[in-house]
């Protein structure tokens, strides 16, 4: 079996990430394995020199035109079997690519976030979708329920072997900003597109009742718009000196990171899954998030997560009761390995994928 996949992002996210994962597993397995990718971007630099077959495409401009054409020739030379296009703005020239080649592979969409592209034409072109989340899935189906009987939920795995309490030794946040042992830390990973603003609220109320409990947030603080609304309202609410900002970290840093919180929060209802969720619980981290979007799938019957209805005090308070119940917040840590051991394992997503990919590849 051979799979093609495309990703034309020029970054390195949440979808990349899931690449890194997923593609040597299946290539170990026999699966030969391609990579249509932008030039210069993460994904290729990630991938050359390994199992995985890279080709760079160039899609600006009119090489936008060509690289149709390119990914055609891509298709009919190795004879791609299935096309696994990643994002949707790729969905366009993956899918003439794969007309133009005359190989007749079989063409899937694995959306990664609720923001999927909204052609009921270009969907329909796909033979099959596969989605992260039961929010994404519920998204997709309601914009177009013609497209309900062509998906399938299939989930993220990360490496246990890598995310693991004993993996790193504590101290990395609170070395950095110099916080007493005693301080509490609530953790979260993102930029502050992710909705860490209402977090503030939850905050104040926090420490007017537990205390020093400070937020650290791994992401960018660069000058935008966003984030200086976020200090504004930091500063409105006396918390400045509350938000601590490790920036955002490597995956080796991100270790230490788990390992130095007391909890992770998320405040994004929009979530499309939350792969760093996972990380956290993995790493023995109690979690706390609203009771909304993607995250809701790793978290609904955890012994280690909270789902919270409601706003910040609502938020504050589920946090608040953890945090003067320390036996409860510690049996929760411990069960958290477990609960990514059984359900999300990187090996489960690459046994997931490979029989998915099959079964499509073989109709």
């Amino acid at each position: 079996m051979n799979v093609l996949f495309v990703n034309n992002f020029r970054g390195r996210g949440g979808g990349e990430e899931f690449l890194r994962d997923l593609l040597p597993g299946l290539a170990s397995r026999g699966v030969q394995v391609g990579l249509v990718c932008r030039p210069g971007t993460p994904l290729e630099a990630m991938f050359r020199g390994s199992a995985i077959e890279v080709f760079p495409i160039d899609r600006s401009g009119l090489r936008g035109i060509t690289a149709v054409f390119r990914i055609a020739r891509i298709i009919r030379s190795r004879g791609f079997r299935l096309v696994n296009i990643q994002r949707g703005h790729d969905i366009i020239q993956a899918w003439i690519g794969a007309v133009l080649s005359g190989e007749r592979p079989r063409v899937m969409y694995t959306p990664q976030v609720p923001e999927f592209l909204r052609s009921r034409f270009l969907l329909r072109r796909m033979d099959a979708i596969a989605t992260i989340s039961r929010h994404i899935r519920d998204r997709l189906t309601l914009f177009d329920p013609a497209l309900a009987g062509r998906t399938t939920i299939v989930y993220y795995g990360i490496d246990l072997d890598r995310f693991r309490p004993a993996a790193v030794p504590g101290g990395f946040l609170r070395s950095r900003f110099g916080l007493p042992r005693e301080t509490r830390i609530v953790g979260t990973v993102g930029d502050l597109w992710k909705n860490q603003i209402e977090f503030l609220d939850a905050l104040a109320l926090l420490r007017d009742r537990c205390g020093d409990v400070r937020y650290a947030i791994v992401g960018q603080e660069a000058d935008t718009g966003l984030v200086r609304a976020f200090k504004a309202r930091a500063a409105a609410l006396g918390l400045s000196d509350a938000v601590l900002w490790p920036g955002r970290l490597a995956k080796e840093d991100m270790l230490a990171f788990y390992a130095d919180i007391d909890l992770a929060v998320s405040t994004y209802r929009n979530e499309g899954f939350g792969i760093w969720i996972l990380e956290a619980m993995a790493m023995g981290k109690p979690v706390v998030a609203y009771n909304a979007g993607g995250i809701r799938d790793s978290l609904e019957g955890s012994p280690s997560g909270l789902l919270v209805d409601g706003g910040a005090a609502e938020m504050a308070r589920a946090i608040g009761d953890l945090f003067q119940d320390d036996h409860r917040l510690s049996n929760m840590g411990s069960a958290a390995p477990g609960w990514v051991q059984g359900k999300y394992r990187r090996e489960r997503m690459i046994d997931d994928y490979e029989s998915y990919f099959r079964s499509l590849a073989d109709a």
